[in-house]
């Protein structure tokens, strides 16, 4: 009696898997065409775009200001280990004075 009920189980797991794999209650649920239409045009929304909003014009001078700022100090330093060295430092002071006129403004 035992072994023929646990057959019966697994008979209808192995039948009742694949089926509820592909339909995936959507057929219960009656919502497959509304999906569908769903998904249509989620995806029309993806391709133009989504409406993602992008950076104000201050958000993104003050992301080149602080760029500027690295910049600045990077140049600072190698301008003070050239000197040390007894390189030549005219290129790297034109660029420092470039990057504070800009950081100025």
């Amino acid at each position: 009696m035992k072994l023929n009920k646990a057959l019966k189980l697994s008979l209808g797991a192995l039948v009742l898997f694949p089926v509820t794999f592909f339909v995936g209650n959507e057929l219960l649920a009656n919502h497959l065409t509304e999906r569908f239409e769903y998904e249509l045009f989620n995806d029309n929304l993806i391709a133009c775009g989504g409406g993602g909003g992008g950076s104000s014009p201050a958000a993104k001078a003050a992301k080149k200001a602080k760029q500027a700022k690295a910049k600045l100090s990077f140049k600072k330093r190698a301008l003070s280990k050239a000197a040390a060295a007894g390189e030549d430092t005219s290129e790297l002071a034109a660029e420092i004075a470039e990057l504070e006129a800009l950081l100025a403004n």
